[in-house]
């Protein structure tokens, strides 16, 4: 109101900070045009003591135009708002320090972590690595053993009989790390020529002298007879009447070839004394400037160790010498493991060797396993104690603590301190997810959810005719052995990578999930028409073939999936994901790494698998098994030795059942045990008997590692023993080698408690599904290996079949264990076992299995002769 007069009024009547007030009691407004507003107060133009202030038409602040000594409210004002400061202030302050030492404390959290992180993969790498290193020493051992029986069985081998053995042996491609090997034989002076006709394949023939030379031609000739003919010279020379020079070599460098006259003996006089102590020398050696381990080896005739000093130098046939590079070991064993150095010592008496691969720095953690008979293997890797400065992560989480915290305090600050604050209270999130639905590691949905989704999308479905659900049950291929060779930290990784692919190739609208393990589930909605699951199986199935990167779990690994579909109207989620995992269990029987869509047979395959199970109790029950027997023949003399029961099923509706049709299901269900039991009742009963009637044979039965793994197992044993009254050394007990091998040490420690009651053991498919080593063989309370011919590298040609069963039958006399050959089919390999040393085979041309009632009438029967066949059984 410009034409209005200013209202006067004392400081003391307006309140603070509202200058702006209605007009007062008996106050109004002058308009043109009516009359003259009163006046309350001093009359204008006289003398006031107080400040006059009016009210401003901008924005309602009030403007001071005089000031009261007593103090404004605009001192009050800013009085006010710095102290609001300060206490902002120092909530900021607060907030830096909170946060600066919550950084410290979880940098060092980190620092710790990493620490014991490091610590504990060095421990993991440093055991692989001595792993390594203790299989490549094993197989280099089975080479020697090998080449060792080689030269006792052929102490006259030319240099080119035995590089046929060597490109038999496949020695260069199988061992990098040997260099050199070779066959030292001890000559004598006057065998100089003979040992070089040898070396050629020649025979030497014998100088004449004719009776008129007289004594001086006679000494001439002979002269000439024992001087080394061309290409040998005796080096270095030496007053000796021996020499022990090389007869045959492997060189895998020819440029780094010795002299052909090297004497050993004069360059290495302890070869003698290796060969009367009948102990190997381990010296170390360079070569082409590469530190190496020259092994040498005495060899004696039958390739066994005579234990008297005098036997040891009348049986001796040379000297096996070999060559290694332990660099290629170790760089071999450190693959994987960049950070990782490695040493590899070998002690005892007259012998310390030791040798280093990788970068071994000062002050590095160690970690040292023995692997036995002398073979030390260390690690090495930088010192795991890490400090908050010198770990990248505990600096980088203090660093960026700290600043975080002085960003936050400055914020505090700056946004608590204005005239009009506002402070807006946090709010729960409602969209984060409750833990008890979702899965820890992956963050995916887990089964609960999963169920509650499908029963969702079930439901929509059946109000909307035109909509299916579909569900992909998703197994990882192998994910046990993950687990189990490189730990669980590598299987968690894996499961994260696997749930982040899967999720990427999904549709919007589908729904990813994990049930546990390494199962996983897709829910489909889509179409009746357009319901097509085998594409997006395709992508899940292409997406998981890309290599997987683990971190500090060496290189890139491949995995695969099985997957089973399942698509329809379902009532409720269990029939959906029941029927896509029997979808799932048929792509895994079908050789995994696939997807298979559900059928209705295989309901019915599972729900026969229920009907076979009561079937099976019944005829255990009702006796319906019986047993057939198959003769195992000694090659020596002709006759049966042993038979082997097999087990049969005489069903009353289907006939003859095969073992591969019940035997499987028997080990699922448990009732392998109680059928187990009667099959070696019945037949030590039947063995009993015929040892009673004259017939000294033994009886082999077959035990599964259900049995074998049972508390009870030797009762049962001992059980079938008493009753039958045969004798224990008569019994033999087939395990499979992958029984066995699957945990050696409680394998050896079952094994020989059924030892004590004198029955033999047999390895049963031996070479077929796994690998035992040398070293483990020995550990093993056991007396057959069983070998399937039909099984050895089947992939293969014959030849290699023929080696690998000749490498067996080396191994088998080495640890004076009896080699039984299966599975032969023709006169040729009968002939074949006997020439290689086999002494005991088997099969459909030797026998086929017999019933109870015919198999007196085999004791009588000899081997099959040529030009015989084989009967199936």
């Amino acid at each position: 109101m410009p034409d209005a007069d200013k209202i006067v009024m004392s400081d003391s009547e307006i309140p603070p900070n509202n200058p702006e007030r209605d007009p007062l009691p008996g106050s109004f407004s002058s308009e043109p045009g009516s009359a003259p507003m009163p006046h309350f107060g001093p009359q204008p133009g006289a003398a006031s003591p107080y400040p006059v202030v009016a009210p401003s038409l901008d924005n309602g602040a009030v403007s001071t135009l005089s000031s009261d000594p007593r103090g404004s409210n605009s001192g009050r004002l800013t009085g006010l708002f710095r102290g609001r400061r300060a206490v902002w202030a120092a909530v900021a302050l607060l907030i830096i320090v909170v946060g600066t030492v919550a950084s410290l404390l979880g940098a060092h959290a980190i620092a710790n972590s990493d620490t014991n992180e490091s610590h504990s993969n060095f421990q993991q790498s440093s055991a692989a690595v001595a792993s390594a290193v203790k299989l490549a020493i094993q197989r280099e051992e089975e080479l020697a053993v090998s080449a060792s029986t080689f030269y006792a069985n052929n102490p006259k081998a030319s240099r080119a009989e035995f590089a046929k053995w060597v490109k038999w042996a496949r020695t260069l491609r199988r061992f990098p790390e040997i260099d050199n090997l070779g066959l030292l034989t001890l000559v004598r002076k006057p065998q100089l020529a003979a040992f070089q006709a040898q070396l050629s394949g020649h025979t030497l023939k014998p100088a004449t002298v004719t009776a008129t030379t007289g004594t001086a031609a006679a000494t001439a000739a002979a002269a000439t007879t024992t001087r080394p003919i061309d290409g040998i010279k005796v080096v270095p020379t030496t007053n000796h009447h021996y020499y022990c020079l090389t007869s045959a070599e492997l060189i895998r460098n020819a440029s780094l070839a010795t002299t052909a006259g090297l004497d050993y003996c004069a360059r290495t006089p302890a070869l003698l004394y290796a060969r009367d102590e009948g102990r190997s020398r381990y010296v170390q050696v360079s070569v082409d400037g590469v530190p190496a381990l020259s092994i040498e080896t005495p060899v004696y005739r039958g390739n066994a160790t005579p234990v008297s000093v005098f036997g040891r130098t009348a049986a001796s046939v040379g000297w096996l010498r070999e060559i290694l590079i332990p660099g290629v070991v170790l760089a071999q064993a450190l693959k994987g493991h960049p950070d990782v150095a490695a040493s590899i010592s070998y002690t005892a008496p007259g012998a310390n060797v030791a040798f280093t691969s990788g970068p071994a720095r000062s002050g590095a953690q160690s970690a040292t396993t023995s692997l036995h008979n002398g073979w030390t293997v260390t690690s090495y890797a930088a010192n795991s104690g890490a400090s908050v400065f010198s770990d990248g992560d505990a600096l980088m989480l203090l660093i960026g603590g700290i600043a975080l915290s002085l960003l936050a305090g400055v914020l505090v600050f700056v946004l608590g301190s204005p005239h009009t604050p506002t402070a807006v209270a946090p709010t729960d999130d409602p969209e984060v997810p409750h833990d008890d639905l979702h899965d820890a590691l992956t963050g995916l949905p887990n089964r609960p959810l999963m169920m509650d989704r499908a029963e969702c999308m079930l439901a929509r479905a059946g109000r909307q005719s035109g909509l299916l659900v579909g569900a992909l049950f998703i197994d990882i291929d192998w994910f046990k052995d993950v687990n189990e060779r490189l730990g669980r930290d590598a299987g968690d990784q894996l499961l994260k990578n696997v749930a982040e692919r899967l999720d990427a190739v999904v549709r919007a609208g589908d729904t990813v999930g994990r049930l546990g393990d390494d199962e996983f589930v897709i829910l489909v909605e889509s179409a009746a028409r357009g319901a097509r699951l085998d594409a997006l199986a395709r992508r899940v199935i292409e997406a998981l073939h890309k290599p997987f990167e683990l971190a500090d779990f060496g290189p890139n690994f491949f995995m695969t999936a099985s997957i089973g579909l399942a698509f329809g109207r379902y009532a409720n989620p269990d029939d959906l994901l029941r029927d896509a995992q029997l979808a799932l269990h048929a792509a895994k029987a079908a050789g995994k790494d696939r997807y298979t869509l559900f059928n209705a047979n295989m309901r019915s395959v599972i729900e026969g698998r229920g009907v076979l199970e009561v079937e099976l109790n019944a005829a255990l029950a009702d006796q319906q098994f019986s047993l057939l027997y198959q003769p195992i023949y000694d090659l020596s003399t002709g006759k049966v030795a042993g038979l082997e029961a097999r087990i049969r099923w005489e069903h009353p509706k289907k006939g003859d059942v095969a073992p591969g049709d019940f035997i499987p299901l028997a080990e699922e269900t448990g009732l392998i045990v109680p059928i187990g039991r009667w099959v070696m009742e019945e037949a030590c009963n039947r063995a009993a008997a015929w040892n009673v009637a004259g017939h000294r044979v033994g009886i082999s039965v077959k035990v599964s590692a259900n049995q074998l793994n049972r508390g009870g197992f030797p009762t049962d044993v001992l059980r079938a023993l008493q009753q039958s009254g045969i004798e224990p050394s008569l019994l033999t007990l087939e395990i499979a080698e992958a029984t066995v091998m699957g945990d050696v040490s409680a394998a050896v420690a079952r094994l020989e408690e059924i030892k004590r009651l004198g029955v033999r053991i047999a390895i049963d498919d031996f070479g077929g599904s796994g690998y035992a080593h040398h070293g483990d063989l020995r550990r093993l309370p056991i007396d057959f290996l069983k070998v399937d011919r039909s099984s050895l590298a089947a992939a293969e040609d014959e030849d290699y079949r023929s080696w690998l069963l000749e490498a067996i039958l080396i191994v088998g006399r080495d640890l004076s264990l009896t080699v039984v050959a299966k599975g032969i089919e023709t006169y040729e390999q009968m002939t074949t076992l006997q020439a290689m040393g086999c002494t005991m085979a088997q099969g459909l041309f030797m026998g086929k299995p017999t019933q109870v009632e015919g198999v007196e009438s085999l004791f009588e029967v000899d081997l099959p002769a040529a030009g015989a066949t084989g009967q199936s059984s």
